[in-house]
């Protein structure tokens, strides 16, 4: 596929959290929208509680970026989960289940040594069609 340009538009969620290299953001380009998302709150912080808060707030930071792309979490294909301890996978998957609709999407769960802020324990890169 051969995207131009003008093909692409960029979507960052509203408010003071669309700011920064650290913004959830997402790309639709070819009848996709590629995101990534952070457990950033609406005024800007990052939820750095335990994993189960930053899942909430990552869950509804994808959520939202979605629906500005023109997608939802029904249409998502693929997720990447970054985790900075494996172990917090049975709690990500809680909310994993009770969040996603089924069938659920692709996914891959990496264990990283730490994540852009301290305190992040993760992050998710997600593939959703338009």
């Amino acid at each position: 596929m051969n995207v131009q340009d003008t093909d692409l538009i960029h979507v960052l969620p509203a408010g003071s959290a669309a700011t920064g290299a650290l913004a959830s953001r997402a790309v639709v380009a070819g009848g996709l929208v590629y995101a990534t998302v952070i457990p950033r709150r609406e005024d800007g912080s990052i939820e750095t509680g335990n994993v189960n808060d930053q899942t909430e707030q990552v869950f509804a930071n994808l959520e939202a970026v979605l629906s500005q792309a023109g997608s939802s979490m029904d249409r998502l294909v693929h997720l990447t989960i970054y985790l900075t301890d494996i172990a917090h996978r049975a709690a990500f998957n809680l909310a994993y289940e009770r969040t996603i609709p089924r069938p659920f999407p692709s996914r891959c769960a990496i264990e990283v040594s730490s994540l852009a802020v301290e305190g992040m324990k993760v992050e998710l890169t997600a593939v959703g069609a338009v």
